[in-house]
């Protein structure tokens, strides 16, 4: 039997690691995946380039902001 989470976790590490490691990696992917605000159109279409890297997927506004959060 298998014990399978309600999609709590992320794939990428399988059975490695610990579960509070896991557990801290899929918080950090989520932060980084997720889409924000733009700043400049208000949309929600805001997404992480690089480290550091933003840019909005409709007006094209780019700019450099914090490694895991933009900050302006």
């Amino acid at each position: 039997m298998s014990g399978r989470s309600r999609g709590e976790s992320l794939k990428g590490l399988g059975a490695r690691y610990g579960a509070t490691l896991r557990k801290r990696y899929s918080q950090i992917i989520r932060l980084l995946r997720g889409k924000r605000e733009c700043p400049a159109c208000g949309k929600r279409a805001l997404r992480r380039l690089a480290v550091g890297i933003w840019s909005c997927g409709r007006c094209g506004h780019r700019f450099a902001g914090g490694a895991y959060q933009p900050q302006q």
